[in-house]
């Protein structure tokens, strides 16, 4: 994979994965954004480790963890939302 693909398809996670958590149109997409960031900063301090650069690793590396806390503490509340929504269905049928 070339740089420039690595750079593309990072900066698209990135801006994705910030549209889902900023909408917050349930609890599973945003941990589904949460997801997408931590793969973003993967690929970022990827594209950091390649070109040397500190302190685009040093940031993603902060971000990541700030991503990985998002999804602990989204998760049981998608859970909670799905279970209820499952409830709910079978309440209607």
């Amino acid at each position: 994979m070339s740089l420039e693909v690595l750079r593309t398809v990072a900066a698209a996670m990135t801006i994705i994965a910030a549209t889902m958590v900023a909408a917050n149109w349930n609890a599973r997409i945003t941990v589904w954004g949460f997801a997408l960031f931590i793969a973003s900063s993967i690929a970022w301090i990827a594209d950091g480790i390649i070109e040397s650069k500190s302190s685009l690793i040093i940031q993603n590396a902060a971000l990541l963890l700030i991503n990985v806390l998002g999804v602990w503490r989204w998760l049981p509340r998608a859970g909670k939302e799905a279970a209820a929504s499952q409830a709910e269905d079978r309440a209607i049928r």
